[in-house]
């Protein structure tokens, strides 16, 4: 009975000694403002218009992506997608795989074989998006 007591009793008395943990950064300290939130928020507000304040991780350059048409066919991606989720090309995490020049041709002659697929079976996919 005892040595089932003693570890309940420990999980207790351990919870209680981290009940005032560290100063995790985010406690206010009795910070006192000199201005209002509305002369706050006048004062960023041309900083946001201009881009010149960051906004969560971005940096410079960025902010927006730019659009570019494609000259692929929707066959030609999702065969090269498949190639190389195929060949472990794909990034996962923080990884970013390089693909070496043979598996970058791999990747590109099996768009190149599903355009011609497309072609073969009279399919309305070969036009460029």
């Amino acid at each position: 009975m005892k040595s089932a007591l003693l570890p309940l009793v420990l999980a207790i008395s351990a919870g209680a000694a981290f009940a005032e943990g560290p100063i995790e950064g985010n406690e206010v300290f009795g910070f006192n403002s000199t201005l209002t939130r509305a002369e706050v928020v006048a004062q960023v507000a041309p900083a946001y218009k201009a881009d010149i304040i960051a906004r969560g991780e971005a940096s410079e350059g960025q902010d927006q992506a730019t659009v570019v048409a494609s000259n692929l066919t929707r066959a030609q991606v999702r065969a090269e997608a498949a190639e190389a989720l195929r060949l472990g090309l794909v990034p996962r995490g923080e990884s970013l795989p390089e693909p070496t020049v043979a598996q970058a041709e791999q990747i590109r002659l099996a768009g190149v074989r599903a355009v011609e697929n497309a072609v073969a079976q009279g399919t309305s996919d070969v036009r460029a998006n």
